[in-house]
C-alpha cells in the first residue's frame, strides 16, 4: 500500500513538471514571436513572458538536475556501503529489501558459505544475538562437521511456508519462514530456515533466527513427530544412518517406513480389489494387500492414514496412500504416490463421504 501511494505523488509530480514545462515553452514562444511587432513597440509584454517562460522552463530542468544528482549520490553511496558490507544482515539493518529478495540472497549465503567451509562468513548470517549466546561457536562447528558439502548448487523444490508460522509483515518488522528439498547426488536433504529481515526496534535481532539441515533419515525422524521438535537454538546439521533408520521419500515427504513381507500389488490389480470393497478391514483387502507400511493418524480428527508399498513401474518405487474415517475403516480417498509426486488427477477411488 506505502509503495503504491508513493509511486501516485511521483506520477503527480512528474505531471505537473510536465505541465509547467510546456506552459514555460509556450510563454517563451509567445514573447519572442510578439517582441518584434510594432504593436508592442515600447511594451514590458513581451519581455515578461519571456522571463516568465523561462524561469517556468528552468523550474523542472532544476527539479530534473537535482534528482539525478540525489540518484548519482545515492547510489555511490549504496556502491560504497555495500562494499563495506559483511552479510546479507547488514543489507538488511541499512536497506529496506523485498520478502523475495531477502529469501533467494539468504538462502545463497547461507549455502555457499557452507560449501566454501567459511565458518566466519556462515556465522555473521545469524542474528548478533545469537552470535553472542554461549555455544554458538561449538554448534556451528557441529554443522560443519556433518555438513554435506555442494548444496548451493541444488534445485529446490517442494518449498512450504508452515501455515501454523508467524509471519510478520508490518512496516518495521518482517519475518519469514521455509522449508524446502533438494537432491544431491542420489541423496534428498530437506532444509528449515527462520529469519528476520527488518527490525526497527532492534537490530540484534536481524538475521537468521533458525537453520537446520537434515537427510531423508533425520527428516523421516523429525516430522514423525513435529510437536515434539522445539525450536533449534543454534544452526543444525542433522544426517542420520540408512542402517540405523529405515526412511522413505512419498510425495515429496520424508517418512519412517516399516517393511512388510506381503507382495506387492500393482496399480490396475490395486483398483480392481477396490472394486470390490471400501473398507480397509475386509478380508478381501487385507488379504490382497496385506499390512501398511506406516500409519498416521491425523490430529484432532478420527480419520488415520496409510501407505502401502505397490510395484515399481518403469524401475521407479510407487505407492498408494488411502485416508479413513476411522481406524482401517471406510476409505475417504486414495491416491497413487511416486517419491516426488502424490497423483491428485487420477485417484484410485472416488471420494466418499461418510456420515
Amino acid at each position: 500500500m506505502l509503495f503504491f501511494k508513493s509511486l501516485f505523488y511521483f506520477i503527480i509530480a512528474i505531471v505537473i513538471l510536465i505541465i509547467l514545462f510546456f506552459v514555460g515553452l509556450i510563454l517563451l514562444v509567445r514573447g519572442l514571436l510578439k517582441k518584434p511587432l510594432a504593436e508592442y513597440a515600447g511594451s514590458n509584454k513581451p519581455k515578461h513572458l519571456m522571463i516568465a517562460g523561462t524561469v517556468l522552463l528552468c523550474l523542472p530542468l532544476v527539479a530534473i538536475a537535482g534528482i539525478s544528482i540525489w540518484g548519482i549520490s545515492s547510489s555511490v553511496s549504496t556502491i560504497y556501503n555495500r562494499a563495506h558490507y559483511e552479510s546479507i544482515p547488514d543489507v538488511w539493518r541499512h536497506e529496506s529489501v523485498s520478502q523475495s529478495k531477502a529469501e533467494d540472497d539468504i538462502i545463497k549465503a547461507l549455502l555457499v558459505s557452507a560449501d566454501n567451509g567459511s565458518r566466519e562468513a556462515f556465522s555473521k548470517n545469524f542474528t548478533p544475538e545469537m552470535q553472542k549466546e554461549k555455544g554458538f561457536d561449538k554448534a556451528v562447528d557441529d554443522f560443519f562437521a556433518a555438513y554435506p558439502v555442494g548444496l548451493s548448487k541444488c534445485k529446490r523444490n517442494d518449498k512450504t511456508r508452515p501455515d501454523s508460522a508467524e509471519i510478520v509483515n508490518e512496516a518495521t518488522l518482517k519475518t519469514d519462514s521455509l522449508s524446502f528439498r533438494c537432491s544431491l547426488d542420489g541423496k534428498e536433504y530437506f532444509i528449515i530456515l527462520e529469519y528476520c529481515y527488518r527490525n526497527d526496534g532492534n537490530s540484534d535481532k536481524v538475521g537468521v533466527t533458525r537453520f537446520r539441515v537434515m537427510n531423508l533419515e533425520a527428516a523421516a525422524v523429525y516430522y514423525d513427530d513435529e510437536s515434539s521438535n522445539a525450536a533449534d537454538p543454534f544452526p543444525v546439521c542433522d544426517i542420520k544412518s540408512s542402517s540405523e533408520y529405515n526412511a522413505r521419500l512419498v510425495g515429496g515427504r520424508a517418512y519412517l517406513w516399516t517393511p512388510t513381507d506381503t507382495p506387492n500389488l500393482s496399480a490396475d490389480q490395486l483398483r480392481n480389489v477396490l472394486k470390490k470393497t471400501n473398507r480397509l478391514d475386509d478380508p478381501i483387502f487385507m488379504y490382497n494387500i496385506g499390512e501398511p507400511n506406516l500409519i498416521i493418524k491425523q490430529d484432532d480428527s478420527t480419520e488415520y492414514g496409510y501407505f502401502f508399498q505397490l510395484n515399481d513401474m518403469d524401475g521407479a518405487p510407487y505407492y498408494a496412500y488411502f485416508q479413513t474415517d476411522s481406524e482401517r475403516g471406510n476409505i475417504l480417498w486414495a491416491f497413487l504416490c511416486t517419491p516426488y509426486e502424490v497423483d491428485y488427477d487420477n485417484p484410485l477411488v472416488e471420494y466418499k463421504e461418510t456420515r
